[in-house]
């Protein structure tokens, strides 16, 4: 059924409402963002032992405080983000389930003083998020976007587009996990040169995927195609700034379906406009949703998506999946397969 109602701050806010079963107190679990996920078996299979409430909207910080109370479990992606205020309102949460990578948006120090456990989904979106930076590049190559615009306006081909191949051009990945990994293996496909950074991995991790491990100066001098696939820290906060984007060809692309910290936008937006590079992909920026005046969203030599590189059918079913499982094991006193907080789970 669907229940509505407000909030103090009179906000509406939407639930769909599965698992309630009158005179049997059940734990809760909101679950925002789910799309046409409720439909799947797995929720129904939850939905046993819990009530779950589906919110289409996207929450202010105000509603998460005065609406966390109540529930026994959330299930997030990155664009809610759960700071310590949330979590000291969160008196009967028991498990923050992130969806996809290591939460950047959850104050897990604060969760663990709090004894709330926080997990994640390792691998879940590796191809999609692989493929739609393959996707990025081969729309940069081939000009794509500003041929497209062009036939729409009347225009048809040029002499001398610079259509380019990737075939035989070198690509830079900028760390090895599970994406960097599926990068990889699409990149041998294509008859491209692979380099690799990550200071995680040695080179006989690399060299099973048919990449060279070098230095990450020396990827960019030597790099045709530059993609990042590593997490935000406080060590990778705008690893790709001025100084490095000048080190790259000018001939080159930087691809970003990481995190947009991990890019100095302005010295970016800046490098972009004055020839620096020849272009960028971008599916990540350093605010979300950027500002309309953003160049980046207006630059002819740059290609733009809106943080969906992960959505795909697939993804989106194994991640909600895996981290129904999750709450699953922990609402039932059992341990989360990937827990970001273990100590949580030893703690009396």
């Amino acid at each position: 059924m669907i229940l509505r109602g407000r909030w103090r701050n009179n906000t509406d806010v939407s639930h769909m409402i599965i698992g309630r079963e009158e005179n049997i107190t059940k734990p809760i679990i909101l679950i925002p963002e789910a799309g046409h996920g409720n439909s799947y078996d797995f929720f129904k299979g939850l939905s046993e032992i819990a009530e779950l409430h589906f919110v289409k909207e996207r929450w202010t910080e105000e509603e998460w405080v005065e609406g966390i109370e109540r529930y026994n479990a959330v299930m997030i992606t990155s664009q809610h983000p759960i700071n310590s205020r949330i979590i000291d309102a969160a008196t009967n949460l028991r498990i923050i389930a992130k969806r996809g990578a290591k939460p950047e948006n959850v104050d897990i120090e604060a969760a663990t003083k709090k004894g709330i456990i926080v997990t994640w989904t390792p691998g879940v979106n590796s191809i999609a998020v692989a493929e739609h930076s393959i996707m990025l590049m081969l729309c940069l190559s081939k000009q794509t976007i500003p041929q497209m615009n062009k036939l729409k306006n009347g225009a048809w081909r040029l002499p001398s587009p610079g259509i380019r191949e990737l075939d035989g051009q070198t690509i830079g990945i900028v760390g090895l996990g599970a994406i960097g990994k599926e990068v990889a293996r699409l990149a041998r496909g294509l008859r491209m040169l692979i380099l690799a950074y990550d200071p995680y991995v040695d080179q006989n991790q690399a060299e099973v995927i048919g990449a060279k491990l070098v230095g990450l100066d020396e990827l960019l001098r030597e790099s045709d195609y530059v993609t990042l696939h590593a997490m935000l820290t406080e060590e990778t906060g705008q690893l790709i700034n001025e100084k490095r984007l000048k080190l790259m060809k000018k001939e080159a692309y930087l691809i970003n379906t990481a995190r947009g910290g991990l890019v100095d936008e302005s010295a970016l937006i800046k490098a972009l406009k004055s020839g620096i590079i020849a272009g960028a992909g971008l599916d990540v920026f350093k605010n979300e949703p950027p500002q309309q005046r953003n160049p980046l969203l207006t630059l002819p030599n740059v290609v733009v998506t809106p943080h969906m590189a992960g959505w795909s059918e697939e993804a989106l079913f194994r991640e909600l999946k895996e981290a129904a499982i999750e709450i699953k094991l922990v609402l039932e006193g059992k341990i989360p397969r990937y827990p970001l907080n273990p100590e949580v789970l030893y703690n009396d």
